[in-house]
C-alpha cells in the first residue's frame, strides 16, 4: 500500500478496530479457566506502547495468579463498600467488579510512578496527567484483551485503607498509586445472564449516544445542547451507575 510522507502505514482496518472497541465489554464474572503467561505478556506488551502525558510511561504492573492472594487482594478493595453504599446509596453498587475480582484467573494490578509527575508542566498541577496516561494504558490493556478473546473489567481504587493494604499485600513501594485492578479471564456468560442485578448493565452498557448528537463542526450547535433535565434523564436511563429499583430488580 503506497503512502503519502509523514502518513502512518495502516496495520488495522477501520472497520476491525471499530468492531473491537464496540466488541469490548466490561464482564463481573468469569470462569476459573486459566490465561497462559505467553497471552497476558501480549496483553501487557500493548498496554506499554499506549499514548502518555510527556511520553513518562507512568506504568508499571503487577500480575497476581496465584488464588490465595488473588482472594485477599479481592476483599480488600472490596472493603471500601461499605463507606461507600452510606455515602451514596443511590449509586448501583451491585454493578461493581472489586467484590468479585478473585473470580478471574489472573488479576493486573496497575500502579503509576509518581516521580515522573515531575515531567509535567507546572500549571498542571497534581496527578491529572499521570491519571489520565493510565486510563490510556487500562484502554489499551483491555483492547488487547478482547482482541485474544479474553474478558476484562476496570477496577478502580485510589487511595483509602484498601489501597494501603494492597500495597503491604504486594509490596508495592511507596512512590506508586494503585489505580487500577483489571480483572482478566474467560467470561462466564451463563452466570453474567443469570444475575439478576447485572440486568440494566446487560441492558445498556452497549448503548452509545448518535454521532450527530455529539459533534459540532466549527462551534458549538446550540441547538444540541442538553437542558440539565435531559441529562438528568440520560443518567437515569442509561448509565449503569443510577438505577431506579424497578430496573435493578430485572424486567
Amino acid at each position: 500500500m503506497s503512502t503519502q510522507p509523514g502518513d502512518h502505514p495502516q496495520i488495522l482496518t477501520y472497520e476491525g478496530l471499530r468492531a473491537l472497541v464496540a466488541g469490548r465489554r466490561s464482564v463481573r464474572r468469569f470462569r476459573p479457566d486459566p490465561v497462559s503467561r505467553e497471552s497476558i505478556e501480549r496483553i501487557l506488551d500493548v498496554a506499554r506502547l499506549a499514548p502518555s502525558a510527556g511520553n513518562s510511561q507512568p506504568w508499571e504492573f503487577v500480575v497476581v495468579t496465584d488464588a490465595a492472594m488473588r482472594s485477599r487482594v479481592a476483599r480488600a478493595a472490596a472493603s471500601l463498600f461499605s463507606a461507600g453504599r452510606k455515602r451514596d446509596p443511590e449509586f448501583n453498587w451491585s454493578i461493581s467488579v472489586q467484590p468479585f475480582l478473585s473470580q478471574a484467573p489472573v488479576l493486573i494490578v496497575v500502579l503509576g510512578d509518581r516521580r515522573v509527575m515531575a515531567a509535567y508542566p507546572s500549571i498542571l498541577r497534581g496527578n491529572i496527567l499521570m491519571r489520565q496516561s493510565l486510563s490510556n494504558c487500562v484502554l489499551a490493556l483491555q483492547l488487547a484483551a478482547a482482541s485474544l478473546g479474553l474478558a476484562t473489567a476496570w477496577g478502580t481504587l485510589q487511595g483509602g485503607s484498601p489501597e494501603s493494604e494492597i500495597r503491604d499485600l504486594l509490596r508495592i513501594p511507596d512512590a506508586f498509586t494503585i489505580d487500577h485492578i483489571v480483572p482478566v479471564g474467560y467470561a462466564d456468560e451463563v452466570e453474567c445472564a443469570r444475575a439478576a442485578a447485572l440486568a440494566p448493565a446487560r441492558e445498556r452498557a452497549s448503548r452509545r449516544r448518535p454521532l450527530d448528537a455529539i459533534v459540532h463542526w466549527e462551534r458549538y450547535a446550540a441547538e444540541k445542547e442538553r437542558s440539565d433535565g435531559a441529562v438528568e434523564q440520560f443518567i437515569w436511563s442509561e448509565t449503569v451507575t443510577r438505577v431506579r429499583r424497578a430496573d435493578s430488580q430485572g424486567r
